[in-house]
């Protein structure tokens, strides 16, 4: 049974602390507006601040449903409204959720900046109000002294997963926490004090707060006056502080647990893992039954095998994992299982690499690989979507990822050493096998599910990451009680845990809490069913069922189709080619040096000294053309970079293509990439060395002899073949062209349109996202998130004027093909039209504009409508998550103008995620760009295209783009590979 849901994010480690308590907001209120009134606040200020609250609980539950650009709008009005109230404890709130805003951003600067105002201004309101030296004043201290605490947890682990150790460790360092009282419930239900006495410690606490935040010397210690604070309280909200004292200490152990294993300093991990272990046992019969709790004491056990097996205490290692599954199997916790599992794995794996005795070894192997296989039925148990991508990185050391990537590995080199006497796992296996059968076919065929299971893992992982909600296929009522059921389990999250705005407490016990927690989450497991009973195309995204190789074979490849699909590890990489008549498995290099060829392969397209980056764009003053473009007409003449070229993408079709050769030989090929690979377009690889003398056009590239197309996944081509097949045949035959947006009010074009100062709040926060994937793509981001290119305009792009051209000769391609044409420009190529016209009747959407392939925050990738115009709720920025909630029929969809940034392939959720959207929509097959090329060659092959894909032979839409490069190719003038070679087909060639 799970038991998290994406919406208890406020639970999580690292989002623990993201969430104040909605209910208590308007006692809150009240009680700031009591305060500010007794210095002659007047009562126009006290309504600024009761709005204020509304305009905060809106901005919170906008975010927490992913839709940050309209959450900021409500939380900057908020955030005024509290300033100009005086509202110190509302402003600091707000300054906690716009953190967490720009963390889910990837915006760290600007949620760092957040989050310390915030501790500046808790800190502020605890010494300050110390000084009343009354009971109240001394509850409400304690209240900012935990928020303030939150606040340099959230801190520390902003700069962890930055990987700056340092900044994190002085942060962490800086929380006040005592390590709590095991027996402390019943010692303070004993406790012979009165109120005097409690009034008495009340007054002796400003010196030690003091201390604490005002950094003065303090004849109490730091634990001291949390203590005091605590006990003064216990009788008010005893359970509660006991809680939230053991959280706070957890943290901040895990957290310098932490740092300690990222600088290698593995005892001092130690005794913090220990510490938190040691917090989470024992007396704590009721605080150690609560959610955060067991997380946290799983957390330490599996940290503590970590740091066993980094030390290469294999045995002791799997004793610790062993412990922290068990642990989590008694508390009935799916969601804390698979590290552990994932670690046991990992130890008998690396015990049977160092084990003599070949018996045992093989023992320890298959036990490994059970444990291995347990983990990852444990994640598909746990629901699709439940685990958020952060949540290993908040409370474990490792990642979902992890789990596939080391399962499908100790599979693989099973597989590889079934052929010969060689031990898994070791160079004396082979690095390349002939077609498979037996038990290292077996092995192999299990290999590959683990790694399609893999791929829509990864995708949940990035919609969790942005907090994407999937609403198109959703049944509305089912919608509503899914956004009612988040809702409430987040209030419940942030009574117990988040941030405290004070007031008179929670109505309802920890118990009955938990009690209500876990029937909401067993509730949503029962809302979940009914959507994916109610669409199966939610289903196939959320719950879906990865192939077998016999599937793969029967349901996904033809005679005359290969599939070749790659892992990437950072030891050992993996390629599995796969026909209708057999399977080899290949070896291949570790990640980076892949990740390097790859990155000198896009390198030699187009050298960095003729490179024009989208920052030159964005700046731009004269004749601007879309994207990157090379000076002088191209290098077709240049013997030098000919030979450059034709080295190095020989060097990477030698690593990727060539041990599997001689299985396809001349088959179209399926290509499933992974990280670098997705931005490697393959038919520009070069099979031989050339020879002497030869240019651009005579190269041998796989073009010349392979039809090449990628795949999000193999399991994700047999989806949407079955999501046609459903749907029937679609009586779209139109075309959409948009092109030409206008992305500036200065914009001739934009007469009559809302001016700048016009602009909807939507427009206003485009920001968040657009700006983030501009600076990624134009690789323009520095470490303190200023623009590398001088006078570039942050936010602003130049027109693509080309592509009015481009549109208007596609549409008499159609007109004459005897198909209706519609082209949308200028301001009606929007965001709006996109999302509320009715884009079924099209059988090709065709895209000429600016598209963003974010390849370090992929979330954000997306395509630029106009940025002018927009009506209220959208800005012009079509993001992946959106895209995901278009309803489309089954179009061709074609992306002439993305761009992505040479040489910062981090992950291929960029293009995949994007791609992957428009599939979910109705899209079987979607044309992209890996970089934008100058307009009239672009033209020109989408003109060649377009003529042959309309044309009467009705050639497939993979067939009539090779063909077009070809000729291009022959034509000699753009014969060079960053003219054709940008373009990619994803999804069925059907």
């Amino acid at each position: 049974m799970r038991r998290t849901t994406r919406a208890l994010s406020c639970l999580l480690a690292a989002s623990t602390f993201l969430c104040a308590v909605p209910s208590a907001a308007p006692r809150a209120a009240a009680r700031g507006s009591a305060a500010r009134a007794s210095v002659g606040v007047p009562p126009a200020g006290v309504q600024q601040a009761g709005d204020a609250v509304g305009e905060r609980e809106q901005g919170r539950a906008l975010l927490h449903r992913g839709k940050a650009g309209e959450a900021l709008v409500h939380l900057e009005r908020a955030l005024k409204a509290f300033q100009q109230a005086g509202d110190k404890s509302g402003e600091a709130s707000t300054r906690d959720l716009m953190g967490e805003l720009y963390e889910r951003q990837g915006r760290y600067d600007i949620a760092l900046q957040n989050y310390n105002a915030a501790y500046d201004l808790y800190a502020a309101l605890a010494l300050g109000e110390s000084r009343q030296g009354q009971l109240a004043g001394a509850l409400s201290t304690q209240e900012n002294a935990y928020n303030a605490n939150l606040m340099l947890a959230k801190i520390g682990q902003m700069h962890y997963r930055r990987g700056d150790a340092d900044a994190a460790r002085s942060a962490f360092g800086r929380m006040r926490v005592t390590r709590p009282e095991t027996d402390q419930l019943k010692a303070a239900k004993n406790a012979k004090s009165g109120t005097e006495s409690k009034v008495s410690k009340a007054r002796g606490l400003g010196s030690g707060l003091r201390g604490v935040f005002g950094g003065k010397p303090s004849t109490s210690t730091p634990s001291a006056t949390v203590g005091v604070v605590s006990d003064i309280s216990s009788d008010v909200k005893g359970p509660f502080n006991a809680y939230r004292e053991t959280v706070i200490y957890t943290t901040y152990e895990l957290g310098m647990g932490r740092v300690e294993y990222l600088k290698g300093n593995l005892d001092e991990a130690k005794k913090h893992f220990q510490n938190v272990l040691d917090a989470t046992v024992g007396g704590l019969p009721l605080v150690g039954k609560l959610g955060q709790t067991r997380r946290y004491r799983t957390a330490a056990r599996t940290s503590l095998g970590d740091v066993a097996f980094r030390k290469g205490q294999y045995a002791e290692a799997a004793k610790f994992y062993d412990a922290a599954a068990k642990g989590a199997r008694e508390d009935n916790r799916l969601d804390l299982m698979w590290p552990a599992q994932r670690g046991t794995g990992k130890s008998l794996w690396s015990q049977a690499a160092s084990e003599k005795d070949q018996k045992k070894a093989a023992r320890l192997r298959e036990e490994s690989l059970t444990s291995y296989r347990q983990a990852l039925d444990t994640i598909e148990a746990v629901r699709e979507g439940s685990l958020r991508a952060d949540e290993a990185r908040t409370s474990f050391l490792a990642t979902t990822e992890d789990v596939f990537k080391e399962a499908s590995s100790a599979l693989a080199e099973m597989a590889l050493a079934g052929p010969s006497s060689a031990a898994p796992g070791t160079s004396n296996a082979p690095a390349t096998t002939p077609p498979l059968e037996g038990q290292a076919l077996a092995y192999a065929a299990e290999a590959l599910s683990v790694i399609e299971r893999g791929r829509a893992r990864s995708l949940l992982d990035m919609l969790s990451e942005s907090g994407a909600e999937i609403t198109e296929g959703v049944p509305a009522d089912l919608l509503r009680q899914k956004q009612e059921n988040q809702k409430r389990q987040q209030e419940i999250a942030a009574l117990m845990t988040g941030v405290n705005l004070g007031g008179e407490g929670p109505k309802k016990s920890l118990e009955e809490l938990q009690a209500e927690l876990d029937q909401l989450q067993n509730d949503y497991d029962s809302i979940e069913n009914q959507i994916r009973s109610a669409s199966p195309r939610y289903a196939a995204l959320t719950a879906s069922k990865p192939l077998t190789l016999e599937d793969i074979r029967q349901q996904v490849l033809d005679d005359d189709t290969a599939l070749l699909e790659y892992t990437l590890g950072d030891e050992r990489s993996y390629l599995f080619a796969v026909t209708r008549a057999g399977l080899t498995l290949s070896r291949l290099p570790g990640r980076a040096q892949i990740e390097q060829q790859a990155m000198a392969f896009r390198q030699q397209i187009i050298p960095a000294t003729l490179r024009r980056s989208l920052t030159d764009l964005v700046s731009a003053s004269a004749e601007p053309q879309r994207g990157l473009t090379l000076s002088g007409g191209g290098t077709a003449a240049d013997p030098a970079a000919v030979s450059a070229y034709a080295g190095v993408a020989n060097a990477l079709y030698k690593t990727v293509i060539e041990p599997a050769a001689p299985l396809f030989k001349n088959s179209r090929l399926l290509v499933v990439a992974d990280g670098a690979l997705n931005y490697v377009p393959f038919q520009a690889l070069v099979a031989a060395a050339p020879p002497a003398g030869a240019d651009f056009s005579t190269l041998p590239y796989l073009l010349k002899t392979n039809d090449t197309l990628f795949a999000p996944s193999a399991s994700v081509v047999a989806a949407i073949r079955q999501q046609r097949a459903s749907s029937g045949d679609s009586n779209a035959g139109g075309m959409l062209i948009v092109a030409d947006p206008v992305f500036n009010a200065s914009d001739a074009r934009a007469r009559g349109a809302k001016t700048v100062a016009q602009q909807t709040d939507g427009e206003a926060a485009r920001g968040l996202s657009f700006d983030s994937a501009l600076a990624d793509v134009s690789d323009s981001e520095k470490p303190n998130g200023a623009p590398a290119a001088t006078g570039a305009q942050r936010g602003v792009l130049v027109r693509l004027a080309g592509t009015r051209t481009e549109a208007q000769q596609i549409a008499k391609f159609a007109t004459a093909a005897g198909r209706k044409a519609d082209v949308w420009l200028d301001l009606d190529a929007s965001e709006s039209n996109v999302e509320d016209r009715d884009l079924r009747q099209y059988h090709v959407l065709h895209f000429a504009t600016h598209g963003l392939l974010n390849t370090q925050r992929p979330q954000f990738t997306g395509v630029v409508l106009s940025l002018v115009g927009n009506r209220e709720g959208t800005d012009g920025f079509l993001r992946t998550d959106e895209v995901f909630n278009l309803r489309l029929g089954s179009p061709l969809v074609m992306l002439s103008a993305c761009e992505t940034g040479l040489g910062r392939e981090a992950r291929g959720e960029g293009v995949i995620g994007l791609t992957r959207a428009f599939m979910y929509a109705g899209a079987p097959t979607v044309g992209v760009s890996l970089w934008s090329v100058a307009d009239k060659s672009t033209a020109d092959l989408m003109a060649d295209f377009y003529k042959n894909l309309l044309g009467g032979a009705g050639a497939q839409p993979s067939a009539a783009l090779r063909t077009a490069r070809l000729d291009m190719i022959a034509g000699k003038r753009y014969s060079a590979p960053f003219y054709w070679a940008p373009f990619v087909l994803v999804g069925d060639w059907r």
